[in-house]
């Protein structure tokens, strides 16, 4: 499978105001209207157990034009971003070295915007303007 389609599948922007969410704002889990993007990373079966639940709410300050590297990701992450008015950038790659064919990007400009993306993929993490960030990490175990 060639990179820019596993960057595809593997990765999913929105904004948590904007999805339709049948009026419960859940955005995430085992609902059929998270089942929306390719990969349906934004999905949870009701009976998959998971493990490893990781959270964490950072504060990026602006700067570091080359990005916070970031080893291979296991497992599925979101990060939305919950600062008013930011601006933070992500990066995404299958090989270490982003080579420029291989890179996929996205900017987390307003309140609710997020990604979510699933394992094998290495990331940079550029604060462009400082950005409060809520990251959850699991594990599917299936």
């Amino acid at each position: 499978m060639q990179s820019k389609q596993l960057l595809a599948q593997n990765i999913e922007f929105g904004n948590a105001g904007d999805m339709d969410t049948q009026e419960t704002g859940w955005f995430i889990g085992f609902s059929d209207w998270t089942k929306g993007a390719p990969g349906h990373l934004r999905q949870v079966p009701a009976d998959e157990p998971a493990a490893g639940l990781c959270i964490k709410w950072f504060s990026h300050p602006a700067g570091n034009p080359n990005g916070e590297f970031k080893p291979m990701s296991a497992g599925r992450t979101m990060s939305v971003l919950v600062s008013p008015t930011s601006e933070f950038r992500i990066e995404f790659s299958v090989a270490a070295d982003f080579a420029s064919q291989d890179v996929m990007a996205h900017t987390l400009r307003r309140h609710g915007d997020f990604v979510i993306w699933g394992p094998g993929l290495f990331h940079h993490a550029f604060g462009v303007q400082p950005a409060c960030i809520l990251t959850v990490r699991w594990s599917p175990q299936r």
